[in-house]
């Protein structure tokens, strides 16, 4: 499953409502680390390990600055998770293995 682009805060809460796990990657796209991390993320998204659990999204926080203040993001890139629309997990930073074990734990509930 691709990722989806959060374009508009409306979007951003109707995400943040809808049951489930999802996860949103806030970037700045000029970062070189967003850069680094960016193409793992959509390989995430693209994986039935982690799609099959989790829904995959991304905020372009230059683009997009009232969803990123909204969300309170204070460095990029950060990866948030939600269940059920409550927030139960963050990783600020683009190291892939960290992340992943982040994504593992948010998938074992722990």
């Amino acid at each position: 499953m691709p990722v989806t682009t959060i374009k508009s805060e409306d979007q951003y809460h109707d995400i943040l409502a809808t049951p489930g796990l999802s996860a949103i990657q806030f970037v700045a796209p000029w970062d070189e680390s967003c850069k680094a991390i960016t193409p793992k993320w959509k390989q995430y998204a693209d994986s039935s390990r982690w799609s099959e659990h989790i829904n995959f999204y991304r905020v372009d926080i230059c683009d997009q600055q009232d969803v990123a203040m909204d969300a309170a993001v204070q460095m990029a890139p950060t990866h948030r998770f939600y269940k059920d629309g409550n927030k139960i997990d963050e990783y600020v930073g683009s190291s892939y293995p960290a992340l992943e074990r982040m994504m593992g734990a948010v998938v074992a509930g722990r």
